[in-house]
């Protein structure tokens, strides 16, 4: 049976933890709709390209900066940083640093 301690306890108590859970479920939300917005974009970028040749190049840079949105939310909601995303920060405009380790 299980019996719980006092580390345990305090581990259910700890209120980041809850406050992190709590915005995790907010960005998983948020991350879903950011999706749906590129979606969006891709639409409107098939159409800008069927009628001018040309990609629409204000929307080409907002869906780069959505695309690296969607990472920090990723990299937030796997625990991979502690950095909370927009709004609770300032909004990418850079290039991600993504990370890449080949399987040995």
């Amino acid at each position: 049976m299980y019996r719980a301690t006092n580390e345990t306890t305090r581990n259910w108590q700890n209120t980041s933890v809850w406050l992190r859970g709590l915005f995790m479920l907010l960005f998983g939300f948020i991350g879903g709709f950011a999706r749906f917005l590129v979606t969006i974009i891709a639409v409107f970028q098939f159409f800008s390209l069927l009628l001018t040749r040309k990609a629409n190049a204000p929307l080409k840079s907002f869906g780069e900066s959505l695309n690296n949105y969607i990472y920090q939310i990723n990299q937030f909601l796997t625990v991979n940083s502690e950095q909370y995303p927009f709004p609770l920060s300032s909004w990418p405009d850079e290039k991600p640093v993504y990370r890449y380790s080949p399987r040995d």
